[in-house]
């Protein structure tokens, strides 16, 4: 059962193994919902035992999706490292951000660091480097991924008809901006996804995320 911070008195605030922040966003995923990145993480952070769950940072930093709510880079490192600072105050705990939006990762991650330096206990995992750390390395395979999960969460995932998308490019070490209408998943790929390979997913996620707790 989700323990979540927002129903938790002030008494009690202190007791557990951590806070977890899940972060999403709100951004065009096709055919998916547009939370579907805020659900996930949610998901995951509700299954780790002895945990108070955050709200979830539902804005995040989506400046390659033309139809989302993309916050000023700026303004969101300031938030998470204000976030971080406050969390660990009301609750003495290490504060853990559990990312499963991609574009927050490092924004999340130097927030982390930043904290790090006034001595508070805090950290991030990325969750789509848990899922790229079981071999789905190509944009395909992390196409699949992403509908098996909204599978597994209980969504319908939805088939467009549409002409074959290429994929962005993949060059070791790179960093490549681009836009959301220039690729995307396509029919063939989202098709092929099954509730069992999301479900998977889930478990794995969720196991790398207690192993990061205790390890806190």
């Amino acid at each position: 059962m989700c323990k979540l911070l927002a129903d938790t008195p002030l008494s009690d605030a202190k007791r557990g193994r951590a806070v977890l922040v899940p972060v999403g966003s709100l951004e065009d995923h096709g055919p998916l919902p547009l939370g579907l990145d805020t659900k996930i993480a949610e998901r995951v952070a509700c299954a780790v035992k002895d945990c108070l769950v955050s709200p979830s940072i539902n804005y995040s930093f989506s400046p390659e999706h033309p139809h989302s709510v993309s916050i000023p880079l700026s303004v969101l490192s300031e938030y998470l490292v204000q976030l971080t600072k406050q969390l660990y105050k009301l609750t003495s705990m290490p504060v853990v951000y559990v990312v499963a939006h991609k574009g927050a990762v490092p924004v999340v991650q130097a927030a982390v660091m930043e904290s790090f330096k006034e001595s508070i206990k805090s950290a991030a995992l990325d969750l789509w480097g848990v899922i790229e750390s079981l071999g789905y390395k190509s944009f395909k395979e992390q196409c699949r991924a992403e509908a098996s999960l909204a599978l597994a969460l209980g969504y319908s995932v939805v088939v467009r008809k549409s002409k074959h998308l290429k994929s962005p490019p993949e060059l070791e070490g790179a960093t490549i901006p681009w836009r959301s209408t220039e690729y995307g998943c396509s029919p063939e790929w989202v098709s092929s996804a099954k509730k069992e390979e999301g479900e998977k997913l889930l478990e794995a996620m969720t196991r790398a995320l207690e192993r990061l707790v205790d390890a806190l």
